[in-house]
């Protein structure tokens, strides 16, 4: 695969400077899970939050949302009210959606996609897409990588940006259907191969590079 070297030893210099960085906030994904359905629920909501609006916007959102007592019990009335605050868009529709998937968190599911991702988070993600409403793969994949799972990627539009600027991806596609979704993902596992940088590490570096922080 031929790369920009410019841009490649960029992404390369940056996971050298922010290495120590990078593998600490990898190893706090993992430890979200382990800390109980409750947690794994918060970052569900997280993701639910984050499509057209900043993720330190969603992040404080869902932080606040706790602090008052609202993110295990609150209506959607309230919680759209804390979203507005927040910065997030779309806050209506995405309080709605918040108070559906807490069924998610009271039946067996949520569970039941952290024992599917243990074995495959392929397919656990495919579960999430069809019964998660408000999750596509894009942020079905950032859910179970916040969670601390592996193999999956979020081509949000920093991470598809990067690859045109590598070169890898000639153009960046306005819209991505499922087949879609996993030929840039398989591409972007092989952008990592060949800059030497673990796939999830590289995630953060290109976010990184977008934004200037290493965040979720």
């Amino acid at each position: 695969m031929r790369l920009r070297p410019e841009v490649s030893e960029e992404l390369r210099r940056l996971y050298r400077d922010l290495r120590e960085i990078v593998e600490e906030r990898l190893r706090e994904f993992e430890e979200v899970r382990r800390r109980g359905l409750p947690r794994v629920f918060e970052e569900l909501c997280f993701c639910l939050l984050t499509p057209q609006s900043k993720a330190r916007s969603a992040d404080r959102a869902v932080r606040e949302l706790k602090a008052r007592g609202l993110l295990h019990q609150g209506g959607w009335k309230p919680i759209s009210r804390v979203l507005e605050e927040s910065g997030v868009r779309f806050y209506e529709a995405k309080a709605r959606r918040i108070v559906k998937a807490r069924r998610h968190l009271h039946s067996s599911f949520l569970g039941h996609i952290l024992e599917v991702a243990e074995r495959s988070p392929k397919a656990a993600r495919e579960l999430i897409v069809e019964q998660v409403e408000g999750l596509g793969y894009k942020e079905a994949s950032h859910f179970l990588r916040n969670v601390g799972f592996k193999g999956l990627a979020i081509l949000d539009r920093h991470i598809l940006r990067t690859l045109n600027e590598l070169g890898a991806l000639e153009q960046i596609p306005r819209s991505l259907t499922r087949d879609r979704y996993i030929e840039i993902e398989r591409l972007f596992f092989r952008v990592a191969d060949a800059l030497g940088i673990p796939g999830e590490a590289l995630d953060l570096i290109m976010w990184a590079r977008k934004t200037g922080e290493v965040f979720k």
